[in-house]
């Protein structure tokens, strides 16, 4: 009875001992990653699979299978997947609470060798090979015997492909091919070749990425102008692959991001890349989709994704179809991640600025669009000057900056100082009264618009009414009351003549019955040439 106790105590310290080393492997695996960029799978790996030997001794296997499975979800699916909620939340629970929200793809499979969604695994060089008994562990010995990779007994065969010349990869690329037909199907043997295969042309795309980023530093796909990405300093700038969906982990993926649109993916997606880049459309076609929500119906895509065509139905969350507000078509998980924007569609119609749900194409579009002028409020819409007062406001202030320019623009003072620089973040303001961008009409419903307006049209009217004497010369005095006031177009109050350009009091122009005095003048003058030369023609 004794002996079986003390067997118990002993199996429980070493539970708690197992637990206690695994628990510090995960909740130390970014800074062992941060320090050996490819090392951290290795390490992972050695410990989840020397995890079966402890079990053997010990007869815990129950609870470090637990939690090596544990581990492994949180290197393989995203923070706030389902899977990885359930390792997450024993650990940490009042950061993440502390943490921002970030935008992330949400419900997505566990990450399963033959996924759908990421074909790879996330560590490009991991053992690829199903399973690891012996039986398949003597196949993969075998194989790399076969093609060279295990003559170094000091190094791993992962670590022997990343030393391989690209002479050699190729070549062992063509060996396997052939090994490959020379199997059985549905063998182990044929199974681990294919893996191997898979890692040496991994292997051999990084090469070709690596020679076109030393020669032009960028790479082009899809018109995406992709660069090397720097891993995040910090743990709470996680991001995600656009292809793929699943997190990038800096210090352990080759990632790449598009300096045009931001798009994102791992080194392994850039082959795989299948959605033009944003800036592309932008330039060719910088227009927006002006009808609101104009959905066709999961039945006229055929059933599939709108970008990458995989089938979308309402039987998993992993394929759950997901609309994009903008364009009204249906995307998977995996191409729309839940992304919330203002649609210009809404604010022109129904001068609503609630965001809703975009895909990730669309997102990246909008972004891009923000800021570009292409929305004439007087052509689609008219009726918003009538029933939203701040774009009164706006328009009128807008009208009055045009009018200063002509000011500001013969004056040496204003240009040394380049006071139209004020202007620079909304260069149409200065070349028109009319044309608007989304971000303007965001800002004129906040009211953060008609207070930068009003600022920069005091700044500009203090300089022609009181700080200059050349555009004070510039101004006008009523022809009609004779007042010594000087005015000026953009002064209230007043009324610019539209045949002479006079400016007048409003009140004044009002009482003369709205006619201008030296519109009067040049008319009566003309009369009288025009008599005059038939008075000649006469006489002759």
């Amino acid at each position: 009875m004794s002996e079986e106790l003390e067997r118990s105590d002993g199996g429980g310290r070493a539970v708690g001992v197992v637990s206690g080393v695994v628990s510090g492997v995960a909740s130390s695996v970014a800074s062992v990653a941060s320090s050996v960029s490819h090392g951290v799978g290795d390490v992972v790996h050695t410990v989840a699979t020397g995890m079966g030997d402890v079990v053997l001794v010990l007869g815990v296997g129950g609870t470090v299978q637990q939690v090596t499975s544990g581990v492994k979800r949180l290197l393989t699916d995203p923070p706030d997947s389902p899977m990885a909620r359930g390792v997450m939340k024993g650990r940490g629970e009042e950061e993440e609470e502390e943490e921002e929200e970030e935008e992330c793809p949400g419900v997505l499979p566990p990450t399963p060798r033959n996924s759908t969604l990421s074909p790879y695994t996330d560590d490009t060089y991991s053992d690829l090979s199903p399973g690891t008994d012996s039986e398949a562990a003597a196949e993969e010995a075998a194989i790399n015997h076969e093609l060279g990779l295990s003559e170094d007994h000091f190094s791993k065969p992962e670590e022997s492909i990343l030393n391989m010349t690209k002479e050699n990869v190729e070549n062992n690329i063509e060996k396997c091919k052939a090994l490959i037909l020379q199997c059985e199907e549905s063998t182990s043997r044929r199974r681990a070749l294919v893996h191997k295969l898979i890692q040496l042309r991994l292997r051999l795309q990084e090469m070709h990425d690596t020679a076109e980023i030393a020669s032009t530093g960028v790479l082009v796909k899809m018109g995406h102008h992709l660069q090397p990405q720097k891993p995040p300093l910090t743990r709470a700038s996680k991001q995600y692959c656009d292809k793929c969906a699943h997190i990038i982990w800096g210090v352990i993926h080759i990632s790449y991001v598009c300096s045009l649109c931001d798009y994102r993916c791992h080194g392994r997606c850039v082959e795989d890349t299948i959605r033009r880049c944003a800036s592309t459309r932008v330039t060719e076609d910088p227009m927006y989709i002006l009808r609101i929500c104009p959905e066709v119906g999961l039945a006229s895509q055929n059933y599939k994704c709108a970008e990458c065509k995989r089938i979308i139905t309402n039987k998993s969350a992993w394929s759950e179809p997901r609309r994009c507000d903008y364009t009204g078509l249906y995307y998977c998980p995996a191409c729309h991640w839940g992304s919330r924007v203002v649609l210009p569609a809404r604010v022109l119609h129904n001068w609503d600025f609630e965001e809703r749900g975009v895909s990730r194409q669309a997102k990246q579009f909008l972004a891009l669009m923000r800021n570009k002028p292409v929305l004439d409020l007087e052509k689609l819409n008219l009726h918003l000057f009538k029933f939203v007062e701040e774009l009164i406001t706006v328009k009128k202030l807008r009208e009055d900056i045009l009018l200063m320019k002509r000011y500001l623009g013969t004056c040496r003072a204003a240009q040394e100082t380049r006071m139209l620089r004020q202007l620079e973040e909304r260069q149409h303001f200065v070349e028109n009264s009319h044309m608007y961008s989304l971000q303007d009409l965001v800002d004129a419903e906040s009211g953060v618009l008609v207070t930068y307006l009003q600022k920069v049209h005091q700044t500009f009217s203090e300089h022609i009414k009181t700080s200059c004497l050349v555009c004070q010369g510039k101004g006008y005095i009523c022809e009609i009351c004779d007042v010594s006031d000087i005015i000026f177009p953009f002064d209230g109050g007043v009324v610019v003549c539209d045949g002479c350009s006079t400016v007048l009091h409003h009140l004044c122009y009002t009482n003369r019955g709205s006619k201008c005095p030296r519109c009067v003048r040049q008319e009566a003058r003309r009369r009288q040439e025009t008599t005059g030369d038939r008075v000649g023609v006469g006489r002759r």
